[in-house]
Order: C-alpha cells, then structure tokens, then sequence
C-alpha cells in the first residue's frame, strides 16, 4: 500500500474517490430513505445519453459542451421524477425510474451503434476512469460538490422533512413538485459530474453502500453519515489498493471491496446482537 501511495495517479483517484465518496454518501442517505435507490442509476444513464448524443455530433473533444448536453438530458430525468410522484400514486416511483434507466441506456445502445469509438466510450460509462483522471478536475468536481453540499446544508430542513415524511410536509404547505425538482436536480448534478470519473456502476455502488452500512448500524442520523463515510473511504482505498497490486480496474475492484465490507459488517452486527 505505501509503494502504491507514492505513485501520483494513485493519489489522484484516491482523493477523487474521497470526494464521490463523501457527497454520495449523504446523498444516499436521502435516496435510502425516500426508497428510489434505483434513481442514480436512471439519472446517470441520462447522462451518459447526453455524452453519447456528444459522441455522435463529434463534440466529445469538446468538454464543456458535452457536460452541459449530460446535465441537460439529466434535468430532463430530474423533471420526470418530481412530475410523476405526483401524478401517479398507485404506481412506485421505482417503477418509472426502471423505465426511464431501461429507455435512457437502450437510447445510448442506439445512438452509439454507429459511433467506431461507441464500445470504448460504453465501457467508459460503465467503469469510468479513474486512474486517468486529471487532479485539476478532480479539484473542480470538489469545489463543484462542496457548492452543492453548502446548498443542502442550507436548505436541509425542508429536504429532510420531505424525506421523512412526505405527507407530514405536503400537509404543512411545502411545494412537494418544486423541492423535489431542486433535490433531483441537485442530484443530477452530482451524478453528471461524478459518471465521467468514476462510471454508472461505481456511483451507484458509493451512494448505497456506505448508506446502508451506516443506516444499519445506528439509527442516529449524524453517527450514521459518519459511519458512512469512514465505511466508503476504506473500501476506496481497499479497492485501489488491490486493483494496483492485481492489475484489475479500478471502480469494479472499489464496488467489490464496498460489497465485501458491507458483508463483514452485517455479519458483526449478527454477532454483537447474538452476544448481547
């Protein structure tokens, strides 16, 4: 690990590793809760749309259009959620988002299909690059997250409240279509930025993972998210760890090391609750 350490794209991808893991984490909080796990994977296949719809007009040099063509077809997933929750309350908001993903990465198939770099560019969405990663964005991406954080922590009464209870909040008068729209949005965002360094798999893998090992361990909110993050920073750390001593990719490797710890930890928690 020390000798992997000394190597600069190791450090790199560590600290963008730490930046997705430290957003997603809370952001997974939100999504856990509200029970649209599935809703970073739709979103970030709506990104990955719009940096194929980038491929095929050429624009993939050109890194400013292509995020803002990823942003745009996000927001357009980010519109449809907040929408719909509202239209139809007979139906799980799951089961949009699962037409909306299935959709969004047929449409990726179709555009990239006659694309000569369409297979190299699939793979990237999938596992992304993190070994290759520019520290300049790496640096960009935190600021960009650290702008998003401080919004949510700004507005973290109202977004707490609809994730809690949605019906409580409606009640009291909240514009459930608008903050939903703003925390979708916000999300897309995220996702947007964080697919292009790390790819779908992984960015679904540090939003609920680390979610779901804090949420298991204590009901306590704060203790929770902390939890969350330790939890993400070392199987971050693992996963690159191993992907450079056995040669493998690094976001699989990080997303098997996340599963892994996920594992152990409810296997500890059975046997603390046998033991007490």
């Amino acid at each position: 690990m020390i000798e992997a350490i000394g190597l600069p794209f190791f450090r790199t991808a560590l600290a963008a590793s730490v930046v997705l893991a430290g957003i997603h984490a809370y952001l997974g909080f939100h999504v856990v809760r509200r029970g649209v796990i599935f809703v970073d994977l739709a979103l970030a296949q709506m990104a990955a749309l719009g940096v194929a719809v980038g491929v095929v007009l050429h624009l993939e040099e050109n890194a400013i259009a292509s995020y803002l063509l990823a942003v745009a077809t996000t927001m357009v997933g980010a519109l449809c959620f907040a929408w719909l929750r509202r239209r139809h309350r007979q139906i799980p908001l799951e089961a949009f988002i699962g037409i909306v993903f299935a959709t969004a990465q047929a449409a990726v198939f179709l555009v990239l299909e006659k694309s000569p770099a369409g297979p190299e560019h699939l793979k990237e969405t999938l596992v992304g690059s993190l070994f290759t990663i520019a520290p300049d964005k790496v640096l960009k991406t935190a600021i960009l997250y650290a702008a998003i954080g401080a919004i949510h922590f700004l507005l973290r009464r109202p977004f707490l409240e609809i994730t809690n209870d949605p019906r409580r909040a409606e009640e009291r008068g909240r514009n459930m279509f608008a903050w939903d729209f703003l925390f979708y949005a916000l999300f897309g965002i995220v996702v947007t930025s964080s697919v292009q360094i790390a790819g779908v798999l992984l960015v679904f893998g540090l939003l609920v993972i680390p979610a779901v090992a804090g949420l298991m361990t204590t009901d306590r909110p704060g203790a929770a998210l902390m939890i969350g993050w330790i939890f993400g920073f070392l199987a971050c750390l693992a996963g690159l760890t191993a992907s450079i001593r056995f040669d493998t990719p690094a976001a699989p490797a990080i997303l098997a090391f996340l599963t892994l710890f996920l594992i152990l930890l409810s296997v500890g928690l059975r046997l603390r609750g046998a033991a007490a």
